[in-house]
């Protein structure tokens, strides 16, 4: 289930475009990345926390509150006990700018409970409002813009937690993916 695709495009600070990014919200352009068979590139860095790399196979079935992030993009928190055992990450875990994805091949997708199909915590950066410059100087419009990223969460069947213009930081959870 992709959470969080494309609503804004373009950063600004200090009224000036910085660079296009992606943001928070309604469905994503097709791209040539998202057939079942996604493999991140080679130059994606996926970060463990706790460090699985270190595990031996009996550790790796006992994980608890796995954390995968990626830098400058965000993070997903995997709530309780997860056995990490034969999972493919690379296949399993999309996680760019503006978007966030465990199983997009939906049928390689385990039942609710197992694998990475669970509750989680996620926290994406770099999701800035469509009018960032504008946004940014104004609380009504950002309370305005806080409001509409909480309603596409809560259609998503996510949890909201928090969303802040300034640094474009978002925070929802959800029980499954």
């Amino acid at each position: 289930r992709a959470i969080g695709v494309y609503l804004s495009k373009t950063k600004f600070i200090d009224g000036q475009e910085v660079r296009p990014v992606a943001g928070a919200g309604a469905a994503s352009p097709p791209s040539k990345h998202q057939h079942h068979d996604y493999v991140p590139s080679s130059d994606v860095q996926m970060i463990f926390d706790p460090d699985i790399s270190l595990m031996g196979p009996r550790e790796l079935r006992h994980v608890r509150e796995l954390t995968i992030s990626r830098s400058e993009v965000g993070s997903i928190t995997f709530h309780g006990e997860t056995d990490c055992t034969g999972l493919d990450f690379a296949r399993i875990v999309r996680l760019e700018v503006g978007e966030v994805l465990v199983y997009p091949d939906s049928s390689r997708k385990p039942p609710v409970g197992t694998g990475l199909n669970k509750a989680a915590t996620i926290t994406m950066y770099q999701c800035w409002p469509p009018n960032g410059s504008k946004l940014l100087g104004d609380p009504k419009s950002q309370e305005r813009y806080k409001k509409k990223i909480r309603q596409m969460t809560e259609a998503k069947n996510a949890r909201f937690i928090d969303y802040e213009c300034t640094t474009g930081i978002w925070k929802f959870s959800v029980d499954q993916f």
